[in-house]
């Protein structure tokens, strides 16, 4: 699904969709009267509720009708709970009073390194900050990169985190692993995007480091996605952009029961490129995307779901380069389809489970010189998660997946890599392998009293292709020692197994699988649930057993190691309906000795310091604008110092200098937008414009050489000075 449609389907929910709901909200008092601050109140068997302020006050939205039971608790007083009789977009109140005695409690713990939205005080991003964030063009992973600890690779939606590999970041949807959620990825010269639509989401986490056993398979970060079990609510909108159309819809039935969403849409950069000043004979052809998606849910009983979720996409590009061997385009396009069935419910007061069944196939194509090859990733996974409040004061998580993962891949590729003319000597290769991953986790969340937890865990996988089993014990500890303020840590250990291409380059399947040490230590001071929060977090990261290529047999093995160390300071201020800002850097030094290196080195997203400002401010009611400034220190690269001529290709060989021994220059870009809120023919509309790159900072995206090197040639981002507009109507 493109993002276009889902930016302005957002504001149009975010501001319509509110009246399909029904509100709940009341008291809740303990003994003598005595407001409770921090009860729960929750609608059994789902994830709606609301946490109470200082005066005992709770409030929250719910799509659900009809009977319903209310679960009211607090630590240290009996839970209580009610049936109420909900009427779509009829308020309830319900004023409750609490007994003190042994309760079973379900506070939000929210863990070091991570950040959140939902329905929780420790929220720091919403999805409607998402679509206001300035430069992060309504995409998910843009927006995220404005935190602390996160790079963003190329200018794209790929993330890099504390210093790490882009492929150390796992992302999940309703249990199902996305492996390839972009348009444009790996383009050259050009940005990537995101297919997911941030509003069909009911739960956001992100989290940097020290993360829960129940996720495999994965070094550095996790970002785990919920999305809503039924649609918020029954409408349509449409948008016309100055680069793109789209038309997005959603549909709930009156009972409640059966609800579906559909989002289709493309690019049209022809009248984009010829006012933002690009040479359209710099592309053939002029990139392209498309998408089609949409979701089918359905209520089985009050306390269970089904849902299936279905996204295709495609794009493909054609941009000028010149190399010292070849000058031509780099042409490349990509499908990718993905489907998912979830299944959900309430099992009693105490349980909740749910499972899924997922597949994903992407295919990409790349044709450069003598370079023609497609590639082609097929991921299906079926996985189950349960929680159960075992007693007091302690949660139980369990669950267990299973993927299969094949890689296909064919074409020709040069012989060697400085010599990419159509007329250059290749190799014609061929590879087909296949590989299963069984995984198991079991946790348990505990609070001994109300200001202290501890979440410890363990999992384990087990990989068919190369026979190894691993083993991750994660610990994650939390303190409240006073008012507003609390302190976080967290160890463990975490396993990735390499890609199958390594595994296809190695002896007998024999690599190990990657590992990463994680240390944590943090201070968070929040008041008044985030009307303004400080973060401050110190980790180290130690990594083991990397694929590195041995230099004699040209072989993968598993002799690399790392480290990456640092610090990330997060500071958000705001006032619901008028301003939110922030501002987070982060210091990393990260250093590796992987692929190539020979020693530790520079890791490919070594950026010492990056610093990023957000802010958005609601000018009326009906007129915001907000802008977003980064700068950071320049990536590293390999410099080549020269040629040495070789008469078998009558071309120079480079000759490269330590890896990742040069910088980029800094790098800084200061985005801008405003959007208008406003009625049109009777119906609401919002009006957009925005400017990225708005100082047309000259941003380094590589170096290119002359036939012999002996000259440099800067190639900089395609991401100049843009300016974009458009206009989407509710229907």
């Amino acid at each position: 699904m493109l993002r276009a449609a889902a930016l302005f389907l957002i504001l149009f929910i975010s501001y319509s969709a509110p009246a399909q709901d029904t509100k709940i909200s009341g008291k809740i008092n303990g003994e003598n009267n005595k407001p409770l601050n921090g009860a729960n109140v929750v609608i059994e068997g789902s994830i709606d509720g609301a946490t109470t302020d200082s005066a005992g006050y709770y409030e929250f939205e719910t799509s659900k009708t009809g009977k319903q039971n209310l679960l009211f608790t607090y630590f240290d007083y009996n839970e209580k709970r009610q049936t109420i009789t909900i009427e779509s977009g009829k308020p309830v109140e319900l004023n409750i009073t609490l007994k003190k005695t042994e309760v079973e409690t379900e506070e939000i713990i929210v863990t070091a390194s991570s950040y959140t939205s939902g329905q929780q005080s420790q929220v720091t991003i919403t999805p409607l900050e998402i679509v206001r964030i300035p430069g992060s063009d309504a995409d998910l992973y843009r927006a995220i990169s404005t935190f602390p600890g996160l790079n963003q690779v190329n200018e794209g939606s790929r993330i890099t985190v504390r210093g790490g590999d882009e492929n150390e970041v796992l992302t999940m949807l309703d249990q199902a692993s996305l492996y390839n959620p972009f348009i444009f990825d790996d383009d050259f010269n050009t940005s990537s995007y995101t297919t997911i639509n941030p509003w069909g989401l009911k739960g956001i986490n992100f989290s940097s480091g020290g993360f829960s056993a129940r996720y495999g398979n994965v070094l550095s970060a996790v970002l785990d996605l919920k999305t809503y079990e039924m649609p918020q609510g029954t409408g349509g909108f449409a948008w016309l952009g100055l680069a793109n159309i789209g038309l997005s819809g959603v549909y709930l039935s009156k009972d409640k029961k059966l609800g579906a969403t559909v989002d289709l849409g493309q690019t049209i950069l022809e009248p984009y490129f010829k006012i933002n000043g690009y040479l359209t004979d710099s592309y053939d052809p002029i990139p392209l995307a498309r998408g089609l998606g949409g979701s089918l849910s359905y209520m089985l009983t009050a306390n269970s779901n089904i849902k299936l979720v279905f996204d295709y996409s495609q794009d493909k590009i054609g941009i000028k380069n010149t190399s010292p061997s070849y000058d031509g385009f780099f042409n490349s396009g990509s499908k990718t389809i993905f489907s998912n069935i979830k299944y959900s419910a309430g099992l009693g007061s105490r349980t909740y489970m749910s499972m899924g069944l997922s597949y994903s196939n992407h295919i990409d194509d790349v044709l450069y010189g003598v370079l023609n090859t497609s590639a082609n990733q097929l991921y299906s996974k079926y996985r189950v998660d349960l929680t159960y409040q075992f007693a007091k004061n302690v949660d139980l998580n369990t669950g267990g997946e299973y993927e299969y993962n094949e890689d296909k891949f064919n074409g020709r590729v040069p012989q060697v890599s400085y010599n990419i003319g159509t007329d250059a000597p290749y190799f014609d290769l061929y590879n087909l392998s296949h590989t299963g991953r069984a995984g198991g986790y079991i946790e348990a969340q505990i609070r001994p009293f109300k200001t202290f937890f501890t979440i410890a865990g363990i999992r384990t996988d087990y990989h068919t292709l190369s026979k190894k089993t691993v083993a991750d014990p994660r610990l994650s500890l939390g303190w409240k020692f006073a008012k507003n303020n609390v302190v976080r840590g967290a160890l463990g250990i975490y396993h990735q197994f390499p890609k199958l291409e390594y595994y296809a380059q190695s002896e007998n399947f024999s690599l190990k699988p990657e590992k990463a040490t994680h240390y944590i230590l943090g201070y968070e001071y929040n008041v008044n649930e985030g009307v303004f929060l400080f973060r401050v977090e110190g980790y180290y990261k130690d990594y083991r057993d990397l694929v590195t290529r041995d230099q004699n047999s040209f072989l993968y093995t598993s002799g690399g190691k790392g480290f990456a160390k640092g610090v990330d300071v997060f500071i958000k201020s705001g006032v619901t309906n008028k301003y939110v800002t922030w501002i987070s850097y982060a210091y990393t030094d990260s250093k590796r000795k992987q692929y190539e290196a020979a020693s530790e080195l520079s890791a490919d997203y070594d950026i010492t310091h990056n610093l990023t400002f957000v802010a958005s401010y609601n000018i009326t009611d009906a007129i915001v604008t907000g802008l977003t400034y980064r700068v950071s220190t320049g990536k590293p690269y390999t410099p080549v110092t020269g040629g040495i001529y070789d008469s078998t290709y009558n071309l120079y060989q480079p000759v490269y200098a330590e890896i990742n021994s040069g910088r980029f220059p800094a790098y800084h870009r200061l985005d801008i937008n405003f959007q208008y809120i406003f009625s049109l023919f009777g119906r609401f509309a919002v009006a957009v414009f925005q400017i990225n790159n708005l100082l047309n900072s000259k941003n380094l995206y590589d170096y290119t050489y002359n036939a012999d090197y002996s000259e440099r040639k800067e190639i900089i981002t395609t991401n100049k000075i843009q300016f974009y507009m458009g206009l989407g109507v509710q229907f």
